[in-house]
């Protein structure tokens, strides 16, 4: 059975609290607005934005102690043909002393900042270097369809538009097309790259653009699905090898996922199904399968994924799938609420006597109802 209420009832209790939305809203607003009035940095600095499954509407509450995290994306105009990745890196490393002194760490392609209530990762990025591509650009990151904080749940009808304004009322029928104005798809954003000291392409936006599309094309189920996934890896993450998680293994179900998804639990069982049917062979081959990234196709998501990873998850994944098949066919609510249970784990709750899907459209009832009496308005 779907279950619906019961799905909408573990989804209300995976996803992020109002105190996680509120601390990462804290936290990247007041590390934005500091970037904006830094006197050294501020002349540099075009925009910022979030990214990560905070902005694509596809985090779960943190577990286990863990904190709420949340990545901001600095568009800067350094020239990266002319800086080294390190000497462009070293700029922020003042602002960071000022700021959070003892909270920062330089990552491979970021900075870690902990909070007591937030992780923030610092991403610097660079725009092209050509001129009249960066000036269109420049325009085009400074727009609130960028710098929103708004998700892609919270703004149902967001694209990638300098039009797009959060404050405009219209539906999904009258919704803006994509900028076609700028070259904003096939001009990506440089990162500065410690471990090959380099500058590497990277999009982000992109990856907003493709899930927020993907979303709409499912109904707007696709985000709840993949929530429901990464909370099955936190339920058997005894069983499942660490990776994959996190957006590679988003990226893994939005690939396998067909459109015009009709609920959730249709979705994580097609998911789960499309898991095993797609990399049947790379499993039986021993091999990671390549998967090009939405921004960039020239990089594979997978590409960190060791063969034995994929192997150990695939097995799990299969498992996955035959359960929750199960679980969907299952005609009897407290069977089909127990499979349900055993795959996405104590938060999904059981029905109850009266719970379980009904039946839609108009079910006449079996009496006339009889007006009860009182005296309340006597």
């Amino acid at each position: 059975m779907e279950l619906r209420p019961q799905f909408i009832a573990f989804l209300r209790d995976i996803r992020p609290s109002e105190r996680n939305q509120e601390e990462w809203k804290r936290g990247s607003d007041t590390l934005r607005k500091r970037l904006l009035a830094d006197p050294d940095l501020s002349p540099i600095i075009t925009n910022s934005f979030l990214q990560g499954s905070v902005r694509r509407s596809t985090a779960v509450r943190p577990t286990g102690g863990k904190r709420s995290d949340v990545d901001v994306v600095i568009v800067t105009t350094i020239d990266h043909n002319l800086e080294e990745p390190a000497t462009a890196m070293k700029r922020f490393e003042p602002f960071l002393d000022r700021h959070y002194h003892g909270k920062w760490v330089q990552q491979d392609r970021s900075f870690g900042i902990e909070m007591s209530y937030v992780d923030l990762d610092l991403v610097v990025t660079s725009l092209p270097v050509k001129p009249e591509t960066r000036m269109a650009l420049e325009s085009l990151y400074r727009s609130e369809a960028v710098t929103t904080d708004q998700s892609i749940e919270e703004a149902r009808d967001w694209v990638v538009n300098k039009s797009w304004d959060p404050m405009r009322q219209f539906g999904l029928e009258a919704m803006l097309n994509e900028d076609t104005s700028t070259s904003w798809k096939s001009d990506p954003l440089m990162l500065p790259d410690r471990p090959i000291r380099d500058w590497g392409p990277t999009h982000p936006l992109a990856q907003i653009q493709w899930a927020a599309d993907k979303n709409r094309r499912c109904n707007g189920h696709f985000v709840n699905i993949v929530r429901a996934i990464k909370w099955w890896r936190h339920e058997h993450a005894d069983e499942l090898p660490k990776y994959p998680k996190g957006y590679p293994l988003e990226h893994m179900i939005g690939h396998v996922l067909p459109d015009d998804i009709t609920c959730v639990a249709e979705g994580v069982v097609k998911a789960f199904e499309g898991i095993r049917d797609t990399f049947r062979y790379h499993a039986a081959a021993g091999i990671v399968p390549e998967l090009p990234d939405h921004g960039v196709p020239s990089h594979n998501v997978l590409k960190r994924l060791d063969a034995a990873d994929f192997s150990a998850f695939y097995k799990e994944a299969q498992k996955a799938a035959d359960l929750s098949r199960r679980a969907l066919d299952e005609e009897d609510k407290d069977a089909s609420g127990a499979l349900w249970q055993e795959l996405l784990g104590t938060c999904f709750p059981l029905p109850g006597p009266s719970g379980g899907d009904r039946e839609r459209g108009f079910t006449k009832p079996a009496v006339a109802a009889t007006p009860r009496q009182s005296d309340r308005f006597a």
